[in-house]
């Protein structure tokens, strides 16, 4: 793909959970995961609450609440008793009952957090699906004004807490207007698509060469789906020989993905060959015809090389 462009990512904050990165607008309740200062749906500027505060004033004021009863509670007794004795037991049990709920709280503050966490995300989960779609057409505006960084940056955000299709494709999309580097921060399996899909193997390809590590089970089996299709691409054959050669960074996969190696075994750098003959040395008999496929490519290619004089 032409005209690509060179690129600084903004680095991915990291969070412990997933809903760590929702915040909320105090003035309208609108749920984004962009970093703006403004609420894309009111506008309001430097409004947001994280989880966190939104949970945190939610036990404090069930706190109050439930404080507020109590005490109501112990007065009303105050003033409906007959004798003294009565009175002091009314304040007496309203404030033991105040510093046992208290002490209750602190020791179970842990507990009591999540569960409210919990109900609140449950409680909310339209309210932040609405909010996410919000930062998904933000996101999609600068597509279509061909901010491709701020988009693609945005729907990764996004894509934390929507894992859908169309995000993947379109996070896709965008990564292939960059000029990709192996300094970047990349990702791939969480950009394999439902279905065949051109942009994702055109970036798998860039992929393979400046991070092939990012290359795993998902991608190969992906790529197995998907390999007629690929290989009728401009380029196809060489992406499949640069995901065969990828594959051969990890030694089970030499193994559970041997009929794709087998057909580009010809197509494989010196380093990955000699690395291939080193692995099927060691247990030749678990893929005998990629075994018996590396030797005769060994032989033919590199005959008189010391390096694999062992393995011809």
């Amino acid at each position: 793909m032409t005209d690509k462009m060179p690129v600084l990512l903004r680095p991915t904050t990291q969070t412990v959970h997933t809903y760590e990165r929702l915040k909320q607008c105090s003035r309208c309740g609108t749920y984004s995961v962009l970093w703006h200062e403004s609420c894309l749906e009111c506008g309001s500027q430097r409004k947001f609450l994280s989880v966190h505060d939104i949970v945190r004033g939610i036990l404090r004021r069930n706190l109050q609440r439930d404080l507020l009863l109590m005490a109501a509670g112990s007065l009303a007794a105050y003033f409906l008793a007959r004798s003294f004795e009565q009175m002091a037991a009314a304040i007496a049990g309203g404030v033991l009952l105040i510093v046992l709920y208290v002490l209750l709280r602190r020791r179970y503050s842990q507990t009591l957090r999540l569960v409210t966490l919990r109900k609140l995300l449950q409680r909310e989960s339209f309210a932040i699906r609405e909010g996410l779609l919000l930062d998904v057409q933000d996101a999609a505006s600068d597509i279509e004004s061909e901010n491709f960084k701020e988009a693609y940056e945005k729907l990764r955000e996004i894509g934390f807490l929507i894992t859908g299709n169309h995000i993947r494709v379109l996070k896709a999309f965008c990564l292939n207007r960059f000029i990709l580097r192996s300094d970047m921060e990349l990702e791939l399996s969480s950009l394999i698509p439902d279905e065949f899909e051109p942009s994702f193997v055109y970036y798998l390809n860039e992929i393979c060469k400046v991070s092939p590590q990012l290359v795993k089970r998902d991608t190969l089996d992906y790529v197995m789906k998907h390999r007629i299709q690929i290989g009728g691409m401009i380029e196809g054959r060489a992406t499949l020989a640069l995901v065969a050669a990828a594959a051969l960074r990890v030694k089970e996969y030499v193994f559970e993905y041997s009929s794709l190696l087998y057909d580009f075994v010809d197509d494989l750098p010196r380093e990955r060959l000699l690395r291939l003959c080193r692995l099927l040395g060691e247990h030749h008999d678990r893929a005998a015809q990629l075994h018996e496929k590396a030797q005769e490519t060994a032989r033919r290619k590199y005959e008189f090389d010391p390096e694999f004089q062992g393995f011809i």
